[in-house]
């Protein structure tokens, strides 16, 4: 869709457009002080669990309103493509996990548009009104910054681990525990389950330069938008993953460690002048949110990379 919309077709050039293109959500002013931020974004399941997949497409969409600072959440419209013979009672459960989510987050669902489709596909769009003075912007990190990550990484892999055949999960158990593998799907659903409202608050309170949602594209292609859209260099340093998830990822031929596995409701990447690292982490955990710092800002023409020597820190609860 970007690289279509950086062609001839679908732009419109409009005043009122404060960010859209490269942004997580398009960024729309209605007044001197007071912006529209609009998002929307749907998937195939991650997880058989009906319920919890709804919970998850709820999640990984309101997110991105949140981590521009958009925590009043005016509307919610669903989106819901299903087959024809999927039972009415499991599209009635992926929709009432949605709705669950966004009724604990204050968004209220106002309607929405279903289709038939080969394959159960669930998300939606979100409306939510933000001050101008608190959007944050992708495109605003400045040379000197650390970067902090909100959730540790590896939810492709862990949750591939689903997908396996009976055989290949026989095989997976002989090298890893069965019990530690269920613990880390455990922790994978609780990533993707928990709301983004917490960190964007801390995010607001301290006060930081730039933010994105680290998702489809992986560590490392998000923190490559946030260094394109800024101008500078991005060196990320340490990786916190899922306990586990590097040997899976491995097995699985996955590429987590070198930053480009894709993340599901993933945690935000925030860049934050040095001396507020602290006081980031610290207003995280009052919040009851994981805070890891995993990089640092440069000078540069618009780079991300690992540093050779990158960290790996595995998590687990």
């Amino acid at each position: 869709m970007e690289l279509l919309l950086k062609s001839h077709a679908g732009q419109v050039e409009d005043e009122r457009v404060v960010a859209s293109i490269g942004e997580d959500s398009a960024i729309t002013r209605i007044s001197d002080t007071c912006a529209i931020i609009t998002t929307t974004d749907f998937f195939t399941p991650i997880i058989d669990d009906p319920y919890i997949q709804g919970q998850i497409s709820a999640c990984n969409t309101i997110n991105d309103a949140y981590v521009k600072g958009g925590l009043d959440v005016i509307s919610v419209l669903v989106l819901m493509g299903m087959p024809e013979d999927l039972p009415l009672n499991v599209q009635e459960e992926i929709l009432k996990g949605f709705c669950d989510f966004c009724k604990s987050s204050d968004a209220p669902v106002v309607g929405g548009h279903t289709i038939i489709c080969p394959w159960p596909i669930m998300g939606g769009a979100v409306t939510a009104i933000a001050k101008m003075d608190e959007i944050m912007f992708v495109s605003r990190a400045k040379p000197g910054d650390r970067l902090i990550l909100t959730k540790p990484l590896g939810i492709q892999p862990i949750m591939r681990v689903l997908r396996l055949p009976n055989q290949e999960q026989e095989k997976l158990a002989e090298l890893i525990p069965q019990d530690e593998i269920s613990k880390s799907i455990d922790l994978a659903i609780q990533i993707m389950t928990t709301s983004g409202r917490n960190a964007a608050l801390a995010m607001l309170e301290v006060g930081v330069n730039a933010a994105t949602d680290v998702t489809g594209f992986g560590i490392l292609g998000h923190a490559l938008n946030m260094a394109e859209q800024s101008r500078v260099s991005i060196q990320i340093n340490t990786l916190p993953v899922i306990k586990w998830a590097p040997k899976i990822a491995e097995i699985l031929r996955y590429p987590l460690l070198e930053g480009k596995a894709s993340e599901t409701a993933g945690g935000f990447l925030v860049s934050l002048p040095k001396e507020k690292a602290d006081q980031l982490l610290k207003a995280l955990r009052k919040r009851n949110c994981e805070g890891y710092e995993i990089g640092v800002v440069r000078k540069g023409p618009g780079t991300a990379f690992l540093s050779k020597d990158v960290n790996v820190v595995e998590v687990l609860g």
